[in-house]
């Protein structure tokens, strides 16, 4: 089994990514009543 620190980064993302994010995280807020922070990690290339 491979390692997670070794398949997945925290990924790079631009602001459209972000912007996407943030909107999600409003949404959840608005819907459950809880704040959730998303985080965004990529798989590493080799």
């Amino acid at each position: 089994m491979e390692n997670f620190k070794d398949s997945y980064s925290i990924a790079n993302i631009g602001e459209k990514e972000k912007e996407t994010i943030k909107k999600c995280e409003e949404i959840m807020k608005e819907e459950t009543g809880k704040n959730f922070v998303m985080i965004a990690w990529e798989k590493a290339t080799k």
